[in-house]
């Protein structure tokens, strides 16, 4: 039997044998390439040296000013507060209710006339001065001066027919 598989296990070891000597061990090239190396060095970075662990292993992260200067999720960039002073009037509903999220407190997420999101709690002011009394699941009650508003998520309202109903 061992005479049936000969050539097939001579062919086997031969192409193990060859695959051995073309693989190549990983390396890694430290040395980087010049646009890439000019690129880095004009971003000042900064090591920052973080609590010592369990084993008393320092942990070091790279950070650049650049990125601690410029916020993401803003589309100007800007980490500038929502409730800084607001040039020209107010619109009449200067504020949206988009949700309201659940937790240890309830907060509600309003959509600002500029565009900014906002999460409040109940007894905070919104931009018009308006305070939160109380949140709901799909709605915020706000009081400014004597007057209450109810803000819903889903404001629904229901169409007028178009058509006469037949008696």
């Amino acid at each position: 039997m061992i005479k049936k598989y000969l050539l097939d296990i001579l062919c086997l070891i031969v192409v193990v044998i060859v695959a051995f000597l073309i693989v190549e061990r990983p390396a890694i090239d430290l040395n980087l390439p010049p646009s890439i190396a000019d690129k880095r060095q004009t971003h000042e970075t900064t090591k920052e040296e973080t609590k010592k662990g369990e084993r008393g292993i320092a942990r070091y992260a790279s950070t650049a000013e650049a990125l601690k200067e410029r916020n993401i999720f803003s589309p100007n960039g800007s980490y500038a507060m929502s409730g800084a002073v607001f040039k020209g009037p107010l619109p009449e509903n200067p504020y949206t209710l988009i949700g309201v999220l659940k937790g240890e407190e309830k907060k509600a997420v309003f959509r600002e006339y500029t565009g900014a999101i906002v999460t409040l709690s109940v007894g905070k002011k919104l931009i018009d001065g308006s305070v939160i009394t109380r949140i709901d699941t799909t709605s915020v009650e706000v009081k400014k001066g004597k007057e209450k508003r109810k803000l819903k998520i889903f404001e629904v309202i229901v169409p007028k027919l178009s058509t006469v109903k037949k008696p």
